[in-house]
């Protein structure tokens, strides 16, 4: 994917428009003052030489004005560099099964996947899916093995029989435990990396599942399965 969006604002020197225009500028203020600077020194009365202090005042100010363009290139330098190399690793994770952290999906007609940790003396797992508008519309049961690793399927089946919308959902599981208590459980989910967006002014990936995840989100990354979406 070209990352000609990544670097639109910036010139390939690593310096945006408003930094390149103030180095430029600065140049010429440069050789102006110089010009002045030589016709004040060649034209000055020897009864009344120009002010020394003057004249080192000016040249600490024209400095400092460098000092912080250069800054400036510096740092958009660095900012283009960490824009690149994020790129760069966003990329790779297309056509791999990712694995984040995340309780809302998008679905848009393909089953989503969550995964979890069942947590040890978990008895039972109610899950509760959610709309849009936190309105309920499917609920069920599981009792998987405590202390594993859990993934729960949904395929878009609504609470009688219904069928959901395409949209966002969001997944809410609650253990019960073999002590009388509940735990909340974490969510995870994975589907596949099929684009890099810069949207956002950084990348993130767009999964199979519509659902759009910065780097940060990612947990885990694998090769793709077969059947995964």
């Amino acid at each position: 994917m070209d990352t000609a969006s990544v670097t639109s604002a910036t010139h390939t020197s690593g310096m945006s428009a408003q930094t390149q225009a103030s180095t430029e500028a600065l140049d010429e203020n440069y050789d102006l003052f110089l010009s002045v600077l030589t016709a004040q020194l060649e034209n000055q009365s020897p009864l009344e030489p120009t002010d020394t202090d003057e004249m080192t005042s000016q040249l600490i100010e024209y400095s400092q004005a460098e000092q912080q363009i250069l800054t400036n290139q510096y740092l958009e330098s660095l900012v283009l560099a960490t824009n690149n190399q994020s790129a760069e690793t966003a990329l790779a994770f297309i056509g791999k099964d990712v694995t984040y952290d995340g309780a809302t999906q998008n679905y848009e007609g393909d089953p989503l996947t969550w995964s979890m940790e069942v947590p040890e003396g978990a008895d039972e797992l109610t899950f509760q899916v959610y709309d849009g508008n936190n309105k309920l519309v499917y609920q069920t049961t599981a009792s998987p093995e405590g202390g594993s690793a859990y993934d729960f399927d949904w395929d878009g089946a609504t609470t009688g029989n219904g069928s959901a919308t395409d949209g966002a959902y969001t997944l809410s599981v609650e253990a019960a435990m073999a002590d009388g208590t509940t735990a909340d459980i974490a969510l995870q989910g994975t589907s596949r990396a099929n684009e890099v967006v810069w949207t956002s002014g950084v990348p993130e990936l767009v999964l199979a599942n519509g659902t759009t995840i910065g780097l940060d989100q990612i947990i885990s990354a694998e090769d793709a399965q077969s059947g995964t979406a």
